[in-house]
């Protein structure tokens, strides 16, 4: 309780507030069963007069912990998020494919079901922990760890299909470089993080300035 005081008395001195949240009520656990497990929100994000100078909304999500004992955090500066369509670009090598002219089709029907496959994975997960955050059961244990199982190798496929595609950029520039390989597959696994957000967040609150 003590702490708890501190660290009110201390934003109050710095200026700043907390910005709140969507999605669960915690963002660490220390993964242990039944009744050792903790729950508690160590992550937030604080924000003071400036940010708000610059953002008419802000928005902060909770997303799935697995594999870390963390929840990363998904940082909103916008009202809303740009659904604008992809737009569909042609890989040389799929000029080799005797289905040509059935590319485009193909290729969201073959990869953007990759992407499909994370975010319900993640939202699995999502789930899964909501139900382990109220109940100790063993069933509830078990649906985590299946979540977290089918979150992890949906995340390898789609690791995998981005080594392919960094791949095809080394063949066409003739630029082997390991950093830009790992460039990459860093920057797209973040970009497509930023859009798991389940589609529908009944828990937690958000800070909307006018």
């Amino acid at each position: 309780m003590a702490e708890s005081e501190e660290f009110l008395a201390f934003i109050e001195e710095a200026g700043v507030f907390d910005a709140g949240f969507f999605g669960s009520s915690f963002t660490w656990s220390n993964n242990r069963r039944g009744r050792a497990r903790i729950w508690k929100r160590l992550d937030r994000l604080l924000i003071n007069e400036k940010c708000l100078n610059v953002a008419s909304a802000i928005s902060v999500v909770h997303l799935a912990r697995h594999p870390s004992d963390h929840s990363p955090l998904r940082i909103s500066f916008a009202s809303r998020l740009d659904n604008k369509p992809r737009l569909f670009r042609f890989l040389n090598v799929w000029a080799a494919r005797p289905d040509l002219l059935e590319a485009s089709d193909w290729n969201k029907q073959s990869f953007g079901n990759v992407f499909d496959a994370v975010r319900e994975a993640e939202a699995g997960v999502l789930r899964a922990e909501a139900v382990v955050e109220n109940e100790t059961s063993e069933k509830a244990q078990i649906e985590l760890q299946r979540a977290q199982a089918e979150l992890t190798r949906s995340l390898a496929i789609e690791e995998q299909f981005w080594r392919q595609k960094a791949r095809v950029k080394w063949l066409r520039s003739g630029d082997r470089n390991t950093k830009y390989f790992h460039a990459v597959v860093k920057q797209r696994r973040v970009h497509e993080m930023i859009h798991r957000i389940r589609k529908q967040m009944g828990n937690g609150w958000r800070m909307t300035m006018q």
